[in-house]
Formats: C-alpha cells, sequence, structure tokens
C-alpha cells in the first residue's frame, strides 16, 4: 500500500505541474501605485548620521539595474530628544563594503554633523516636492560590553619554524580549530536585541618585515542556539537557517551568557622577527552590537521572505505575501539604531593556546 500510496502522489504531482505549466503566461497586474519616499539608516551611537533617501518604483517601471531613484531634492531635518538639531545636507559616499574596488560605488545620501549618543531619540523627517513626506524615529540603545573573550579546544597544524613563536624569523602558516566564547552581561529589563559582528583585516608593518593574515576565518554559528531562536521546529529541517547572529534576551534577561562560535581550518599566516606587538594582537575583532527593535525586526523580516517557509510559500503564490518590517511613516525602508562594544581576539593567543595543549 505504501508503494501504491507514493506512485499515486508521484503521479499527481506530475499531473499538476504540467497542468500549471500549460496555463502559464506572462501578465502585468495593472495595479495603481504611487512613488513615495523610502528612508535607510543605521545610527550608530559615536558617529555621524548618513541617510540614504530614494524613492519607490514599480518593478515594471524600467531596467532595476539602470534606474535612478535617488532623491537629493528633498529637505531632510533631524531631531533629538525632541529638538530640531539640524537640517542633512546632500552628499556621497564610497561604499564601504568593497573598498579596494578599482571602481567604487558611489552613493547619494544626506549627512550631518550632529553625533548621536547612547539614550538619544532620534527623529528624521524628509518633505520632497514630488514624493511627499516621510518620517521615522528610533532611539539609540545603550551599550553592553563585552566582558571577556575565551579559547577552548584550540589546535592546530603548522608549516615553518614555529619553535621561537611568537617571535618568528620566517613565515609560518597555521591551520587553526578552535571554539571562541564571547561572554556579555545582558541588562536586567526586557526587550533588549543584539547582532554579532566578526571582522579580521591583514597586519603588515610599513617595511614588510612582519605579517599577520588570517584566511578562510568562516564561523560556525550552528552551536549557539540563541541564533536559531526564532526559528521553528519544522523551520529547522526544511528552511535556510544559517549565517544569521541576530537575536534577542528573551531567554537570558539579566544574564551573563556566552557566545559560542565554532572555527574550523582557519588559516593563519604569521611573521614577526622582531618582535613587533602589532602581529601579536593582531586577531578577530568581535562586535556585540545591542540593537534597537526595529532593527531586529527587519532582519527577522527578511529571513522570513527570503528564507523561511512562509517566504517559500508566498513565492510560488500558496501564502500571503512577507514583506520586510518598515518602521518608516510610509511603510518604505527602515531608520535603526545601534551602539557597539568591541573586542579583538588574538591569533597569536590561539596559536599559543594550542601548542600548550599540544
Amino acid at each position: 500500500m505504501a508503494l501504491l500510496k507514493n506512485l499515486f502522489l508521484s503521479l499527481t504531482s506530475i499531473f499538476l505541474m504540467t497542468g500549471l505549466s500549460s496555463c502559464y503566461q506572462e501578465f502585468e497586474p495593472d495595479i495603481p501605485s504611487v512613488p513615495v519616499l523610502c528612508m535607510n539608516s543605521e545610527i550608530t551611537a559615536g558617529e555621524p548620521i548618513i541617510l540614504f533617501l530614494t524613492r519607490t518604483w514599480r518593478w515594471s517601471e524600467e531596467n532595476q539595474f539602470s534606474i535612478d531613484v535617488d532623491v537629493t531634492d528633498a529637505e531632510v531635518k533631524l531631531f533629538v530628544n525632541g529638538d530640531l538639531r539640524e537640517t542633512l545636507d546632500p552628499g556621497t559616499i564610497i561604499n564601504e563594503y568593497y573598498p579596494s574596488n578599482p571602481y567604487p560605488e558611489i552613493r547619494k545620501c544626506f549627512k550631518g554633523d550632529y553625533i548621536p549618543r547612547s539614550g538619544d531619540m532620534i527623529r528624521i523627517e524628509a518633505s520632497s516636492p514630488q514624493y511627499g513626506d516621510a518620517w521615522a524615529e528610533v532611539r539609540v540603545p545603550e551599550e553592553v560590553p563585552i566582558d571577556r573573550i575565551e579559547i577552548q579546544d584550540a589546535s592546530c597544524e603548522a608549516w615553518g619554524d614555529t619553535s621561537t613563536f611568537p617571535v618568528v624569523e620566517e613565515e609560518c602558516n597555521f591551520n587553526l580549530r578552535f571554539r571562541m566564547l564571547v561572554y556579555f552581561t545582558d541588562r536586567d529589563t526586557p526587550g533588549d536585541y543584539y547582532d554579532l559582528a566578526l571582522n579580521a583585516s591583514p597586519y603588515s608593518d610599513y617595511d614588510g618585515e612582519a605579517d599577520a593574515i588570517l584566511y578562510n576565518a568562516w564561523p560556525d554559528f550552528s552551536g549557539e542556539s540563541l541564533f536559531s531562536e526564532h526559528v521553528s521546529v519544522l523551520e529547522s529541517a526544511v528552511a535556510e537557517t544559517s549565517g544569521y547572529t541576530i537575536f534577542s534576551d528573551r531567554s537570558i534577561n539579566g544574564k551573563t551568557y556566552p557566545l559560542r562560535i565554532k572555527f574550523t581550518d582557519s588559516m593563519f599566516i604569521y611573521k614577526n622577527p622582531l618582535d613587533l606587538d602589532g602581529p601579536k594582537e593582531y586577531g578577530l575583532v568581535v562586535s556585540l552590537r545591542h540593537v534597537d527593535e526595529a532593527y531586529y525586526k527587519h532582519v527577522i523580516s527578511l529571513w522570513e521572505t527570503n528564507d523561511a517557509i512562509v517566504g517559500s510559500l508566498s513565492g510560488v503564490g500558496l501564502a500571503n505575501a512577507v514583506y520586510p518590517y518598515s518602521n518608516v511613516s510610509t511603510g518604505a525602508g527602515v531608520v535603526a539604531a545601534y551602539t557597539s562594544s568591541k573586542m579583538t581576539l588574538p591569533m597569536a593567543d590561539v596559536v599559543m593556546a594550542a601548542q600548550k595543549k599540544n
């Protein structure tokens, strides 16, 4: 019976796919849409505010790779704690994700001089002669510091003379495997949200006498349950859940907690004949970002849209459409805020922990 049941389901699926494909045709629904202002900004404590102001567009309006949706003629006002602080000026920035690109992306934006601080209530109002008004309001979160970083289960394979490490005459290669525990203490109030970010830039002195470079340092976040707290049991089996490092304090409110991140087969290249501090201090920069609720809801909505079951079903017309969360008055874009706490895990410490274990 099981065989017959599976055969029946297979034949039914083939019939449905054949029938649906024979009825498929392209069409453009004539749904009226009026462009409105779209505001996007990540307000960071201690850094000037940058706002990207665009307008919405119909998906079939033009080639989406050539269409210009930037709005530059708007008046943009910045309010801090209820008081008008300044008017943001039009400007440009270089896309920070590709600083070494010979043809960097130049983005139009609005810039201000005010440096936001933790606890500030920020409100941005934009008014365009053509696309109307838009506003958004967000409070900059308080800093939640990283308490400490611990290394566990460190091991490595080395190529080169490492007997005098961390003083190394010739370049050495290390294949590192370890677990990193990032301890922090959540505030004793519910409703806190966080995001974890990792970064490492190559170190090299001006004379080329020392180097410290980390390759293939792809973190494994699967061992940290907080990063998947938004995922249901069913979705954990069928949906994409990896790569997200945003979480809430719903299960750790007021507690000290270690975030667990695993690294396997990370290649560390090291040279330091003069015993310089730079190569020994070089490592992974760990950033614990205390984010506001809008930031959290926006990222979760993107996961629901792109990777969750409901987003997959809506993409084929089997569920209601899922839209990214917005705290902008027009429903387009998000103005979010966060305060970051940073600490560096030196790779030399990981090597020495592995050597001590061996």
